[in-house]
């Protein structure tokens, strides 16, 4: 409403100017008319001295009150009734020092009283035209006493009157219509800015990321949603969406050209897959708006699904496997046992020995998966956790192991299940500790935690320096049951990742140039 008020008040004072405007125009007209002819027209007739000193006051104060109007602002509406006053008692004395009402200067009144009433629009400014009306009335009543005219003026100054009073009647129901108007449409202009305002916040504070480009795919609109999924900078607006995802780029390239709207891309190896819907905002101006929704809700709920599942079957065939399992197990032992068991017959025997304790493992697992139970997250400081982790790994192992740990900044905090997390961060240590020492002879890993400044989430890095992960096998490794291990069941990176899942967390494998690899923990926000 404030605003409101102060546009009609710039509004008000700039039809103010104008008409002082106005007001130099007329009285440098009729100063300069009167200088060049002043013989030949009736400017000044009847009193030349009069007229020349009247057009004089009638210009200074114009051009005076020009910049008074500026300085004095907050004195508006005094600002009018001074100028329309000093135009009815000067117009007056131009009119009488030129022969009278005949001259015709009177009519000039009527924009004045008219002024009156548009800007102050007050019943009060009627008051304007009745000086108007007395003032020509009593120049004409002047002349019929005076005798220098034989003619009649007083009909022509009441009509003169009528006049002044009907403009100001008008122009005074005009304003305030217009002021209505103006004031409904003010109104209506502050609602609709409001209600955009509001709709913006409600975009910003949304899940679901919106981006809007143009025809030239320039962003145009990004809120705060798109930025995160997308890992952009705050301001990016008037940029070109292929500086910022090329991926998406091309996704909404294809679908102008082919109209499919929906598709999936992942915009970094650490990032979620993102789910993208397109619409034509206008396909006039071809803007179009790009909507973007985190997957991984979904792909959690899929995986309990499958868990559950998983669940109800285990929980069947556990004891049917288990028991068979354990007679086989039984039997192999005292076959190993028989003393007249030869070398050859040994061998076997170790080998169903193994593989029903890999058997086993394989059943271990699953049961523990498919019976996992609810995470307790908790509030968990990394850098000590991560230092006691280390402790223990040291302290199980037969090897000297060669850690380094580096946390930045020391006071990272996550949220998770401390038993989960110890779990998992520990079979991630264990296996990049075995390949790099199969690899290079030194049981090797680096712990490095720190936060994205792109997406302020902590990650924590487990880095070894094995062999690594062949590109093609690199989209399969964290798929139950696939090992590239002899000895390995397939499902350790497997329960890995349904853990971090289980915690709002993300594992990923990022291949490592100089060879190895790292497995990265993208964990959640800690609001």
């Amino acid at each position: 409403m404030k605003n409101l008020k102060q546009q009609h008040k710039y509004t008000s004072l700039r039809a103010l100017q104008i008409y002082t405007i106005y007001r130099i125009v007329v009285a440098a007209f009729l100063f300069t008319l009167f200088q060049l002819k002043a013989g030949e027209v009736f400017l000044g007739q009847t009193s030349p001295q009069l007229f020349s000193w009247s057009s004089i006051a009638h210009l200074g104060s114009a051009i005076a009150f020009y910049f008074i109007n500026r300085s004095f602002s907050n004195k508006f509406t005094l600002l009018v009734e001074i100028q329309v006053f000093l135009d009815i008692a000067l117009l007056t004395l131009l009119m009488h020092a030129s022969g009278g009402i005949a001259t015709g200067l009177g009519m000039l009144m009527a924009v004045s009283v008219t002024t009156a009433c548009l800007l102050v629009e007050r019943n009060s400014s009627i008051v304007f035209a009745a000086i108007a009306s007395a003032a020509v009335l009593g120049e004409a009543i002047y002349l019929n006493l005076s005798g220098s005219n034989t003619s009649d003026y007083i009909t022509q100054a009441g009509l003169l009157g009528a006049t002044f009073f009907a403009t100001s009647l008008f122009a005074l129901l005009t304003a305030r219509r217009l002021r209505q108007s103006e004031l409904e449409a003010e109104l209506t202009s502050a609602d609709l800015a409001s209600m955009e305002a509001l709709n913006e916040r409600i975009i910003q504070f949304m899940k679901t990321g919106v981006v809007v480009v143009d025809k030239n795919l320039r962003v145009q609109f990004i809120n705060a949603a798109a930025r995160r999924l997308l890992e952009m900078p705050a301001n990016v607006n008037g940029q070109q969406l292929s500086l910022l995802s090329r991926e998406l780029e091309r996704v909404v390239k294809h679908w102008q050209a082919s109209a499919h709207a929906y598709s999936s891309i992942r915009p970094s190896t650490t990032g979620p897959r993102l789910s993208i819907k397109l619409s034509y905002i206008d396909e006039t101006s071809g803007h179009s708006i790009i909507f973007l929704e985190d997957t991984t809700p979904l792909t959690q709920e899929a995986q309990n699904l499958k868990l559950a599942s998983l669940g109800r079957l285990t929980a069947s065939i556990a004891h049917e496997i288990r028991n068979p399992l354990g007679a086989l197990s039984h039997a192999a032992q005292l076959l190993d046992e028989s003393p007249e068991l030869d070398k050859g017959d040994k061998k076997l025997v170790d080998m169903i020995q193994n593989n029903a304790v890999r058997v086993n493992a394989i059943i271990e697992n699953v049961m523990q998966l498919s019976q996992r139970k609810v995470s307790d997250a908790q509030t968990v400081t990394l850098k000590p956790f991560l230092e006691n982790l280390t402790e223990e790994l040291k302290k199980n192992s037969v090897d000297s192991l060669d850690v380094f740990l580096d946390v930045s900044p020391s006071s990272v905090q996550i949220k998770f299940d401390i038993s989960q997390l110890m779990q998992v961060v520990t079979n991630l240590a264990e296996n990049g500790l075995r390949y790099s020492k199969e690899n290079t002879g030194i049981p090797y890993i680096s712990l490095i935690a720190a936060i994205n400044k792109k997406t302020d989430q902590p990650f924590l890095d487990i880095i070894d320096k094995g062999v690594g992960v062949p590109e093609e096998l690199a989209e399969n490794i964290f798929e139950p049951f696939f090992t590239t291990s002899r000895s390995g069941t397939g499902l350790g990176l497997y329960v890995a990742k349904e853990l971090c899942e289980a915690n709002r967390a993300q594992l990923d494998y990022i291949p490592v140039p100089s060879g190895g690899s790292c497995f990265r923990i993208t964990f959640a926000r800690t609001e």
